[in-house]
């Protein structure tokens, strides 16, 4: 059972510090139209981001842009898992950051790469200590103390990510494979199609690609292609057009996803 420590939520930043005392594997992918910022606690567990593994320990801060699939593997129920999240929208950024300078790292890079912030190297920085901060005294701070100790990790973050080097994925086929189903998200490619194209058994591709993203690649590519359109339709784009532009063939499909997915219509979304 999940324990809510601190909880807050609006229309472009929400933030949790929850806590699992017997914590069990029942997160699938997923992904966001946000920016993810992810403070790990304690646990026994790991993230695979776009296929990329990444082993946790107290203090290291995850990263994650919007759309990038990401998955958290619990290892043992012996050990609590906490943790402290903030998401946020990427249109909170657009008055402070008209440039987008602040996240020209984050969006430039590969995904599955350069996601993890790791306790060693981050040490006593400033942007460790302000998210600790967060973490410890969280409960007294307003909107705007969160927002700003946030905005500050991600404004440390990039520097510090000049000095780091991408993550090499130890699976090349799935990395492979994760590149070119992001390359043709919103075409009509196939099982079959892919499985012509690598080589490989329809079986050793839908393994090889749920071991490295704990997703099928249909589910995969309809979480990326709702997002996309949910993106576009909220900035004034038809959604007729937004549903054939990302690959569904007709509206009424397109429609009960979005429903199902979102809680709401596209109409009442975009409002």
């Amino acid at each position: 059972m999940t324990e809510d420590i601190l909880k807050y939520s609006d229309k472009n930043f929400n933030f949790h510090h929850k806590i699992d005392r017997v914590p069990t594997n029942n997160q699938v992918m997923h992904a966001h139209d946000n920016i993810e910022v992810f403070y790990f606690i304690s646990g026994d567990c790991y993230y695979l981001v776009e296929g990329t593994k990444y082993p946790l320990r107290p203090g290291d801060i995850m990263l994650m842009r919007p759309l990038e699939a990401h998955h958290l593997v619990i290892c043992s129920d012996s050990v609590p898992y906490e943790r402290a999240v903030a998401n946020i929208h990427p249109d909170l950024l657009t008055i402070i950051d008209p440039d987008g300078e602040m996240l020209a790292r984050l969006y430039g890079r590969p995904l599955g790469t350069l996601n993890r912030f790791d306790s060693s190297v981050l040490g006593h920085s400033l942007c460790s200590d302000s998210m600790q901060m967060v973490f410890t005294y969280g409960h007294e701070m307003n909107r705007l103390d969160l927002i700003s100790r946030v905005l500050f990790f991600l404004t440390e973050a990039d520097r510090i990510a000049k000095r780091l080097h991408p993550t090499n994925r130890k699976d090349h086929v799935a990395d492979l494979l994760i590149d070119y189903v992001n390359q043709n998200l919103f075409k009509t490619i196939s099982l079959q199609q892919i499985s012509d194209i690598f080589f490989l058994s329809q079986s050793q591709i839908n393994r090889i690609f749920k071991k490295s993203t704990g997703s099928s690649i249909g589910q995969y590519i309809a979480t990326k292609r709702l997002l996309t359109a949910r993106n576009r339709i909220r900035m004034g784009e038809s959604a007729v057009r937004v549903s054939e532009e990302c690959g569904y063939k007709d509206y009424s499909s397109f429609y009960r996803s979005y429903c199902n997915k979102f809680g709401c219509s596209p109409q009442e979304d975009k409002m």
